[in-house]
């Protein structure tokens, strides 16, 4: 399960990696973003999770009008519940 976190977070690292900004950040521009989600395992949370703060990163980025943003660390949070696992995923986004 934590092997299957790290890949994700490699994932998602990778992809920041590319859209990574050369410009220097401005102090106060930056947004903290998560994204909740539900499964059956704790490592297809994790991956819905994950998916889920891609899309609410690229969703912030076109609101404000960016081409590219960067994107901090990446961390990851699961809980067990009664049937279904949560995970939440949350990255400091900036310009």
């Amino acid at each position: 399960m934590i092997r299957k976190i790290l890949i994700a977070s490699a994932a998602v690292a990778a992809i920041a990696a590319y859209t990574a900004v050369s410009e220097p950040v401005q102090a106060g521009s930056c947004a903290i973003v998560s994204a909740k989600a539900r499964g059956l395992s704790a490592s297809t949370a994790a991956t819905r999770s994950v998916k889920k703060l891609n899309h609410r990163i690229n969703h912030w980025a076109h609101k404000h009008g960016l081409k590219a943003v960067r994107v901090g660390y990446v961390s990851t949070v699961g809980k067990k519940g009664t049937v279904l696992s949560l995970a939440t995923s949350s990255a400091k986004v900036c310009p």
